[in-house]
């Protein structure tokens, strides 16, 4: 998992959401995985972090859990009960409760029982960042996305340009909105996006049969900018 830079404006318009809303629990959430929601969630929170605030991730992920350095083996918790927070795994930056070890999950279906489990959290971090498994990705081990809806207060849906199409936002944000889960904000990302290069010799090849000297020239010239290759 690659983060994002501190400098990127990105991760500026993203903190300056978090602060305009007043949210202290946030929601990442992509359409269908890959699209960089979660490097999105450790980066914001790598950030906020270094402004002294204190972060917490819950990885509510099971299609890609999330990965620490030097990963450790928590005993089995729930969110019904302390165990949750015994067993959050702290590091010098940002801290976290990781689902691999969620001892059951029939109680969070219960939108109260995650509720309350946050509210109980909050007494101990500034901001608690809930990492989800995608929103249009149907599986019998994710958190059901109606458990969200009482103790989120901002939700960052991030999609991703050149592998989402219109058809796929449309159905993810009806999924939120159906779960009763509000103030979702959409976050274009350029994580699956093909570098400059690639789509302009793309672009070139398709007026090759009509301006073949022309084409030739160009193509030469843009292939020799290797940075224009570099990905996102």
């Amino acid at each position: 998992m690659k983060l994002i830079p501190a400098q990127y404006q990105e991760l500026e318009a993203v903190c300056n959401e978090i602060d305009n809303s007043k949210a202290r629990c946030i929601c990442f959430i992509s359409l269908t995985g890959n699209e960089g929601s979660t490097s999105l969630c450790a980066s914001v929170a790598k950030r906020l972090s270094l402004q002294a605030a204190k972060v917490l991730i819950i990885d509510l992920n099971p299609l890609n859990p999330f990965k620490f350095e030097k990963p450790e083996t928590p005993e089995s918790w729930c969110f019904s009960d302390i165990s949750c927070q015994l067993n959050i795994i702290n590091t010098e930056q940002v801290d976290l409760l990781t689902m691999q070890h969620l001892k059951e999950l029939e109680s969070v279906k219960n939108k109260s029982v995650l509720n309350d489990a946050i509210e109980r959290i909050k007494q101990e971090y500034d901001y608690i960042f809930l990492d989800m498994s995608p929103a249009l990705k149907c599986n019998r081990g994710n958190v059901p996305l109606h458990a969200l809806s009482l103790c989120t207060d901002l939700t960052f849906l991030t999609v991703s340009l050149g592998y989402n199409d219109e058809e796929a936002l449309c159905h993810g944000v009806a999924n939120l909105e159906h779960a009763g889960v509000n103030n979702v904000k959409i976050v274009v990302a350029q994580h699956q996006f093909a570098p400059l290069g690639s789509r302009i010799v793309k672009t070139l090849k398709a007026f090759q049969p009509k301006w073949p000297k022309l084409t030739e020239y160009l193509l030469n010239k843009v292939i020799k900018q290797r940075w224009l290759f570099l990905p996102y």
